[in-house]
């Protein structure tokens, strides 16, 4: 009895690994939603900076993209919606992320949450741009080195 149920869980924990699975891909949401989080995490290490480090300063790099937040709207049933369409959205949080990795990569004193909040950066910021791109083809945007880009055309 004991080397059936042995047998058992062994097949029922190594079937799902013999069968080679392709990742799914991220959805817009989903890339929109982890690229909040890691815009997130980025300024919680900028805040760990400025009050536990009494020479850092924020850094922008330029030229800075400036984009306004979203507008409000307000429904009949007195709940709020954001008025921006999903490359609105990511174009937005770019700018946050490359802004974000900069004032890291400036601070000469790694600290705690520095190395999760830069790899998010870096993993998040090419996925958002090809949301931004998608949205807007053949737009100007500045990638991580502050260099000028364009999106491809249709």
């Amino acid at each position: 009895m004991v080397r059936i149920v042995t047998c058992s869980l062994l097949l029922a924990f190594s079937i799902p690994a013999l069968c080679a699975q392709t990742p799914r891909a991220e959805s817009v949401n989903e890339v929109l939603l982890r690229g909040d989080i890691v815009a997130n995490n980025i300024q919680t290490a900028i805040l760990a900076h400025i009050t536990e480090d009494p020479v850092f300063q924020v850094s922008k790099q330029s030229p800075e993209d400036p984009r306004n937040g979203p507008k409000i709207l307000v429904k009949k049933d007195s709940s709020i919606a954001f008025d921006w369409t999903d490359g609105q959205h990511a174009r937005y949080l770019m700018e946050l992320l490359r802004q974000g990795i900069h004032a890291l990569q400036a601070s000469g004193n790694a600290r705690g949450m520095d190395a999760i909040a830069l790899a998010g950066g870096r993993e998040y910021w090419p996925k958002l741009r090809d949301i931004s791109c998608h949205d807007a083809p053949g737009t100007r945007y500045y990638d991580l080195d502050g260099f000028e880009a364009f999106c491809p055309e249709k």
